[in-house]
């Protein structure tokens, strides 16, 4: 395959339509911002309706990648929107959650953020649409990505 064809193949449209989809609905979303950073937002909204998480487990189930995780968590901690300490089951495991500060932030922005997330997505995708891309992104998010050769 030649240099020019590569832009034409369906993996690399694949990723940028991917990453433009990304950008335009971050850009959705920059009001959340104007509160908070939008790694520090996810932080928040995966802890909520939580008695909080081992730090592995938050890292697994944010957006952000895994080493950003206790970079986010120490900026929550000090504004007092989050705390960490040691798990009662093992002095190993941190584990991190909401603050009472941390709470009502959550129960101010998150209801927001997922019916205005919810009216985007509902307004461009039909709910079979946003069934078929969620499976087929979760296939491409499964780790199976990680397991290929690196280039």
């Amino acid at each position: 395959m030649g240099v020019r064809s590569y832009k034409d193949a369906p993996g690399i449209r694949v990723l940028r339509a991917l990453l433009r989809a990304e950008r335009a609905l971050l850009g959705c979303h920059a009001w959340i911002e104007e509160q908070l950073p939008l790694p520090e937002f996810d932080m928040i909204a995966t802890l909520g309706n939580t008695q909080g998480l081992r730090m592995h487990e938050l890292a697994q189930r944010m957006i952000t990648s895994p080493a950003n995780v206790t970079r986010v968590a120490r900026a929550l901690e000090a504004r007092g929107l989050v705390e960490r300490g040691r798990s009662a089951d093992s002095g190993r495991e941190v584990i991190c959650r909401l603050t009472a500060k941390g709470e009502r932030l959550f129960a101010e922005l998150y209801p927001k953020a997922a019916r205005y997330t919810i009216a985007v997505v509902d307004g461009i995708l039909s709910r079979d649409e946003q069934a078929t891309l969620e499976k087929l992104l979760e296939r491409l998010a499964d780790g199976s990505v990680e397991r290929l050769p690196r280039a």
